[in-house]
């Protein structure tokens, strides 16, 4: 009777578990070793979507675990038979090869008795195991997507876990490596770095791990620590060329531009001035703004790289831009797309492409947008591309779209320049909501309140609001506009018009208001200005009435 109730027990446990039916629950319990409760989740789970082939790996994955290697192979087979081409099943028949014979135990025991055509066998046949394994992993690895991180995790706990049994120990300070790297794909940089240090205490004179580390924190833009871990691995390996190369990179994000060309220096010396690191250098120049170093570096480059490279059309695409030679840059960037597919195509293609579609005077505005469009939908966070397309809509005065754009870019709040909130209110009084466009002006002020055509538009804004200039709104803006320009007297002529403007409207506000010294004041400011002969004519009548003089007629 008590065995009864302990199966009855377990029985309603298993069934439990079962409704919960989720993988993550499942592998939640082989992580616990619960096999038999997680064996009944997925067994639940196949019935129901049977042609899932992931599911037969996690299922094998278990009853591995479990130790049932056979179970796990025939589930791996049937997984296989639904999907033959399932990376995770090829990463689950790679387990059962690398877990079937210890090949280290194989070779010792064929090495005491070498006449022994038996040991020889087993030696062999562990020896095509593991080669056979690691076909099936690296055919996986090569075919995994970056997006799903899933295969490569799996395929590094295969090689931690099983291929101890092909010799390799299982504090492999490669295998350490290859986890710090994956949780660095993952952006978990806490299981990454202790991935690193445990490298590093297996072996100390790594160089390659200190690097790592020191990647992660230039991730983080922590550029001191990742220069520390860069010098440590300098220190061990004078030799190590990538840690030259990630030392200059962060010593020109802290400012140091000498040491930055040094590191470089020396890194292209160390890579033998390979095709590969003479463009990473010509990339360290580009972003380091030193476009037309980059140019000078390229041009010398692509006599004996291959003139198909894709970074260095990339490089020269985005640095032609930056000199401002659009026409070379079109040509190189459509050679470039004509190369690349489109899912192999960045944010940063379009977005210069779009880019010289617009500086180019091509006439291919509608492309320009086209483009942009795609690389803001590739990027979100890249803002200035809704800047970019708002200019090309001011431009094609197509004010609503260019509204659009920078109300997202200046709603977002990310990267908000003064210039943004100026467009924003340029295009909305072009599209007649003057209310809104107030607004845009006003946040201008407030940012920039020396900027004086700041003022200037809103106090034009303002004389739409109140079009009869009763209420007088654009008065004190346009006297903001006059002081700024009085203060600034060196430059005087670059406020010429914007001062005939404000002095007629001035003028005319007081005239309303009877105030005729006013009005007389800003008139005779007015006339003193370079006035076109009818306006000229018209302030001269405005002053003799004024003053009670009687016009002179013919």
């Amino acid at each position: 009777m008590k065995k009864k109730l302990v199966f009855l027990g377990l029985f309603l446990s298993l069934v439990s578990l079962v409704n919960a039916q989720t993988i993550q629950d499942a592998r939640k319990l082989t992580e616990n070793e619960q096999f038999e409760a997680a064996s009944a989740i997925y067994q639940h789970l196949i019935s129901v979507t049977p042609t899932d082939a992931s599911l037969y790996y996690y299922y094998g994955d278990n009853l591995l675990s479990g130790g049932g290697e056979d179970s796990a192979k025939i589930i791996f087979e049937k997984g296989s038979t639904v999907d033959p081409n399932n990376l995770l099943i090829k990463i689950g028949r790679a387990k059962t090869l690398l877990n079937t014979t210890n090949i280290h135990e194989a070779k010792v025991a064929s090495d005491k008795d070498p006449s022994n055509p038996e040991l020889k066998n087993r030696l062999e046949d562990a020896t095509n195991n593991v080669k056979a394994a690691m076909v099936l992993i690296d055919e996986a690895v090569s075919k995994a997507s970056t997006k799903d991180p899933r295969t490569l995790i799996e395929a590094a706990e295969a090689l931690i876990h099983y291929k101890n049994k092909g010799g390799i120990d299982g504090k492999n300070s490669e295998i350490n490596l290859l986890y710090g790297d994956i949780y660095t794909e993952l952006n978990n940089g806490t299981l990454a770095a202790d991935y690193y240090n445990r490298a590093l205490e297996i072996n100390q004179s790594l160089a390659r791990a200190l690097v790592s580390k020191g990647k992660l924190y230039k991730r983080s833009t922590n550029f001191e620590g990742a220069a520390q871990e860069f010098e440590k691995a300098i220190t061990i390996d004078p030799d190590y060329a990538p840690a030259h190369r990630e030392l200059g990179e962060v010593s020109f994000k802290l400012g140091k531009l000498d040491k930055a060309k040094e590191e470089y220096r020396r890194y292209l010396e160390l890579s033998k001035n390979n095709c590969g690191a003479r463009l990473r250098y010509a990339s360290f120049l580009y972003f380091s703004k030193n476009y037309t170093d980059a140019l000078a570096e390229l041009n010398q480059v692509q006599q004996k790289c291959d003139s198909n490279n894709i970074l260095m059309l990339r490089i020269f695409t985005y640095s032609y831009f930056e000199t401002k030679e659009y026409d070379k840059g079109l040509k190189t960037v459509e050679h470039l797309f004509r190369l690349l597919t489109q899912e192999n195509r960045t944010s940063m293609d379009y977005e210069y492409y779009g880019k010289l579609l617009g500086a180019s005077n091509s006439g291919k505005d509608s492309l320009a947008i086209e483009q942009l469009q795609k690389a803001y939908a590739l990027d979100p966070s890249k803002t200035d591309v809704l800047r970019e397309m708002a200019n090309i809509w001011i431009k094609l005065k197509q004010y609503p779209n260019a509204i659009i754009n920078l109300q997202q870019l200046v709603g977002g709040g990310k990267d908000v320049k003064v210039v943004d909130h100026y467009n924003l209110g340029r295009a909305l009084y072009y599209n007649n909501q003057f209310g809104l466009a107030d607004s845009s002006f006003k946040n201008v002020n407030e940012l920039s309140p020396k900027y004086a055509s700041g003022w200037l538009w809103r106090a034009d804004v303002n004389s739409h609001i109140d079009s009869t200039s009763e209420q007088g709104l654009a008065k004190p803006f346009y006297e903001k506009y006059d002081s700024l320009a009085e203060a600034d007297s060196a430059n005087g002529s670059k406020y010429i018009n914007g001062l005939i403007k404000a002095y007629g409207y001035l003028a005319y506000y007081y005239i309303l208001k009877k105030d005729n010294a006013n009005a007389l004041f800003y008139l005779k400011k007015k006339l003193a200005l370079p006035l076109e002969p009818e306006d000229k004519k018209s302030v001269i009548q405005g002053i003799d009435q004024l003053e009670g003089r009687t016009p002179k007629t013919k």
